[in-house]
């Protein structure tokens, strides 16, 4: 029922974006498997944007001198972790728009999350199996600003979110959070939704 609202939402002429901390090549198994629709496709918390065709018109790369330190950070804490590029979920520290981390211990998790930011400038959060870390300028509220600024989307804006990698976008944007969402975005007040499509209907 989602995917069909949101088919009719674009054929009349909205756009609609998703924008996830999943890689590319990770995201689209799901929009292929489903036959998800969209305008645009955001992934890796912002780091990467692509049109509806899936050419990428935006990839920010992490500062190769910030990911050699946090590199040494995570081997020095025994963590395996991965670079991903705008296309690959694992290359080199050239391409990299993002450090992935495995982790299996949450306490352990966050511990060395704090520490990576003490260490450098980054945003990063803990996921339910990862640490993910992208460059400080970069998450889901920059890259809807660049759509925004470079005409590919107009100021009419709303948003929606369920976890903390969404809060940025939440607090600058209009929107709203799901009802199964993390206990950190209670503090932006958003009404609550039940599914994407009833929230369509109602604004569309």
């Amino acid at each position: 029922d989602n995917i069909q609202i949101v088919k009719k939402f674009i054929e009349k002429g909205n756009i609609f974006i998703i924008i996830t901390g999943r890689s590319f090549t990770n995201i689209k198994k799901a929009i292929n498997e489903f036959g998800i629709p969209y305008s645009y496709l955001v992934c890796q918390d912002g780091a990467n944007i692509f049109d509806a065709q899936d050419n990428c018109i935006k990839s920010n790369l992490i500062d190769k001198e910030k990911a050699i330190h946090l590199s040494k950070i995570l081997e020095d804490n025994h963590l395996e972790y991965c670079y991903e590029s705008a296309f690959n979920d694992k290359d080199n520290i050239e391409n990299a728009v993002k450090i992935t981390v495995t982790v299996s211990n949450r306490e352990e998790a966050l511990m060395v999350t704090e520490k990576l930011k003490q260490a450098e400038e980054i945003y990063a959060y803990v996921s339910s199996k990862h640490i993910n870390i992208i460059d400080s300028y970069v998450n889901k509220s920059s890259a809807l600003k660049y759509l925004e600024e470079n005409g590919y989307i107009s100021k009419d804006i709303t948003v929606i979110g369920d976890d903390v990698n969404d809060y940025e976008m939440l607090e600058k944007y209009d929107g709203v959070i799901m009802e199964k969402h993390h206990p950190m975005l209670d503090s932006l007040q958003k009404k609550e939704i039940h599914s994407v499509g009833k929230y369509l209907k109602k604004i569309k």
